[in-house]
């Protein structure tokens, strides 16, 4: 069958503050391995690198904010790198960690309705976010009719990971969840290096973040990473950073009352 023609997307998209830097944004674009996962998947390169030039790509510190809760930030995030935790606040002032946000993760999805983000996203470790501005999302999608479907994918996946969420940090003993976190936290690592690269170093999380996506207190955080210490599972290699040993964390995740 014939296929459409395609519609060019105007100049005006593209905004950025020198041309070198909208060089160097459409050359990470280009190279970029996060694209097969994320949104632009199938847009053509030269349509590609039209909007690249707009969409800013930031490494956010751990412990900063990306938006709060109640924010409409016009724009997507696209996750490249490192984890972003999502709060919810309750009315007595505590939080709970309702998900951890991964390499691929799409965030702000809810600004595509206009309105507001249901939760505060924080950078858990180090992370790299490409910041995709609503404007060139939109355009994107008028010329792209691919691209809602990709969008409903990320909606699902969400909803996904919600589900697992609360089969993993909600249910067990306080030992069985630690050691499902740790577990998935390995996972995350594995995933982001390239094949055969050994056992990855795990960020631990703080104790008030452990805490809050487990449901325990920090006191009990401390004592079941000092267990896991004693117990050979956890291994320090630097201040914050830990290599676990897989099979014996779920091993306890599987089995433990």
């Amino acid at each position: 069958m014939p296929q459409p023609a395609r519609q060019a997307f105007p100049a005006a998209v593209v905004s950025t503050g020198s041309s070198s830097e909208g060089c160097r944004r459409t050359g990470r674009c280009r190279a970029c391995t996060v694209r097969a996962n994320a949104l632009f998947v199938d847009l053509p390169l030269d349509e590609l690198d039209r909007i690249a030039p707009s969409v800013p790509d930031l490494v956010v510190p751990a412990g900063q904010r990306l938006y709060d809760g109640g924010d409409w930030p016009n724009a997507l995030f696209i996750v490249r790198r490192g984890v972003v935790k999502l709060e919810q606040y309750l009315p007595d002032g505590s939080y709970r960690i309702v998900r951890l946000a991964r390499r691929t993760d799409i965030l702000a999805l809810e600004s595509l309705l206009e309105t507001a983000c249901d939760h505060t996203a924080v950078a858990l470790t180090e992370v790299e976010v490409c910041r995709v501005p609503l404007p060139v999302v939109r355009l994107v999608m008028e010329k792209q009719a691919w691209l809602a479907e990709r969008m409903i994918h990320h909606w699902h996946r969400a909803v996904r990971n919600a589900d697992v969420w609360l089969t993993h940090y909600a249910t067990g003993s306080a030992r069985q969840r630690m050691a499902r976190l740790l577990g998935d936290l390995h996972d995350l690592e594995t995933a982001a290096l390239p094949p055969n690269s050994g056992r990855p170093a795990v960020e631990l999380p703080s104790r008030d973040d452990v805490g809050a996506i487990l449901g325990i207190t920090k006191e009990t955080a401390s004592r079941l990473v000092a267990d896991f210490r004693r117990a050979g599972l956890l291994v320090n290699v630097g201040p914050r950073h830990v290599r676990v040993d897989r099979a014996g964390l779920a091993a306890i995740a599987d089995i433990d009352g």
